[in-house]
């Protein structure tokens, strides 16, 4: 016999008084702005260069000569962790060889260097002193055919870890010949690391739609002592810490709903006159499936799946459901 899960609905003000809940309401939108910076800092106009110049031409001015062949159709998926950090690599080395695109005089004694131990991974700095931070990128590499069909990684990231200027940078790629071929990337999504982080807190506290009801004390996040903005190889010591985590989803980025225009864009990306979409549904198919039989019905809906908001959320639902099943 089936039965309903609790729904229990709770406003901000019943919740922070300690009602439990598995749906909140009567939270305001969530804006980047509230943790943008500001134009009176000095920094001000590097950024905007890098977020509205030198990022948005990666597509076109930044090209990887490596070329690769021979991989299995079905191993494709676990290329970004093959190659992402060559690539992020890559786009460091291309900050640093099209100064004239972010440096307008005021930062020649800087370049940027890259650190996989520290958080931001990208930081700017004065030549031959590391720790005369000007602001930090955390970049992240997605390949858009990857399985989830969305960039999979945790932000586990503190707010108080960031400091005001720093950027998160996603950057979708692909193989230029589908299951082949050089490397090339996509539009990237480019916003502020704190506002990420707040992002991330805001949805595993208040958003996040849980099987049974829990009040916010169960739902806290816990800041590590002494976090602070540009901490050397602690990457481990600048994350949140989750009172009740038992699925290991927590940081989950893309469930915070403030990339998904970008989601959508990047996957009708045109690969070979297909959409990377497509692509992805159908290398899913064959890697997932057991008959052929299976095969051939999950390739004949790939056409008909439905792009709503309503299908989004019954998704999200299901995929939150799922994760927080036991584990066998």
């Amino acid at each position: 016999m089936k039965t309903n899960k609790p729904i229990v609905t709770a406003t901000l003000k019943e919740a922070k008084e300690g009602k439990a809940f598995t749906n909140i309401e009567g939270l305001s939108a969530f804006k980047e702005s509230d943790y943008a910076i500001t134009e009176t800092d000095h920094r001000f106009g590097l950024i905007e260069r890098l977020r509205n110049v030198v990022f948005p031409s990666l597509p076109a001015e930044c090209s990887i000569e490596n070329r690769y062949s021979g991989i299995l159709a079905t191993d494709l998926f676990s290329l970004n962790t093959l190659l992402g950090s060559m690539i992020e690599s890559k786009v460091v080395q291309f900050l640093n060889s099209h100064r004239h695109l972010w440096d307008d005089g005021q930062w020649n004694a800087y370049h940027f260097i890259r650190s996989n131990e520290s958080f931001p991974d990208v930081r700017l700095v004065k030549t031959n002193d590391v720790h005369s931070v000007v602001l930090g990128i955390e970049l992240k590499s997605w390949f858009i055919l990857s399985k989830e069909g969305e960039p999979s990684f945790r932000y586990r990231t503190a707010s108080e870890a960031c400091d005001i200027g720093d950027l998160l940078c996603i950057i979708p790629w692909y193989l230029s010949d589908a299951v082949c071929g050089n490397p090339v990337l996509a539009s990237p999504w480019v916003y502020s690391a704190k506002a990420a982080a707040e992002a991330t807190k805001r949805y595993w506290v208040y958003e996040r739609q849980t099987e049974k009801p829990l009040t916010l004390h169960e739902r806290r996040l816990e800041v590590p002592e002494g976090v602070r903005p540009y901490m050397e190889n602690a990457r481990d010591k600048t994350n949140y810490k989750p009172f009740n985590d038992g699925g290991n989803n927590f940081g989950r980025l893309a469930r915070t709903g403030i990339m998904s225009d970008f989601v959508n864009e990047t996957l009708m990306t045109d690969i070979l006159g297909i959409p990377a979409n497509n692509w992805r549904l159908f290398l899913k198919a064959h890697t997932d499936s057991n008959s052929l039989q299976d095969i051939q019905k999950k390739i004949s809906l790939i056409t008909r799946i439905p792009n709503s908001e309503e299908f989004n959320r019954l998704l999200e639902a299901l995929r939150d459901y799922v994760d927080a099943l036991p584990k066998v």
